[in-house]
């Protein structure tokens, strides 16, 4: 009997060494990552029905400030039109940022490699966000129009340069971290 893709994503987990735990009656397990600028928690989801994959973390941080949900969704509409692999969704009314990658699978089964680089590319993602969304929050902190000021292709700019990316084969690659 082949292997499910929820098996092949527990079987991935334990063979790179990730903790985890699952859902209680769901295809879905949890974890936690310490990246460079925060832990990354995510989720991962199978649905069995069309054979697909989706990786998610969601930001640490939220706003209901409209002001800065504008500048947010300029940051993160700009981010997505240089991304390869997943977007960063936002849903509006709380403010609330999420990167989502998703992967169909043809035969069902899953690749552990594909679901590596998925787990991985969520971490990279989420992290490399990260400053620039603290740079933001602090903005919208200042009372003297720095928020409204604040060029997001600049911020980008000046992020994208300093950022660097997990190596997984390298010893300081992002390690889980236990679900409490």
């Amino acid at each position: 009997m082949a292997p499910t893709l929820f098996s092949t994503l527990k079987k991935t987990f334990t063979d790179q060494g990730w903790a985890y735990s699952e859902v209680e009656d769901q295809e879905v397990i949890l974890a936690g990552f310490e990246a460079q600028h925060l832990k990354v928690q995510i989720h991962a989801q199978v649905f069995a029905e069309i054979g697909a994959l989706s990786v998610v973390s969601e930001s640490d941080k939220s706003s209901y400030s409209p002001a800065l949900r504008e500048r947010i969704a300029e940051l993160i509409l700009r981010t997505n039109q240089i991304l390869t692999v997943g977007n960063f969704e936002m849903f509006w009314d709380e403010g609330r940022v999420v990167f989502r990658v998703s992967n169909l699978f043809p035969k069902g089964e899953g690749d552990s490699d594909i679901i590596v680089g998925m787990v991985l590319a969520t971490i990279a993602e989420v992290d490399r966000l990260a400053p620039m969304l603290n740079t933001l929050f602090d903005a919208e902190k200042c009372t003297d129009g720095e928020l409204a000021a604040l060029s997001i292709p600049l911020l980008m700019e000046t992020d994208l340069e300093s950022a660097t990316l997990p190596d997984p084969t390298r010893p300081e690659a992002p390690m889980p971290q236990e679900n409490e």
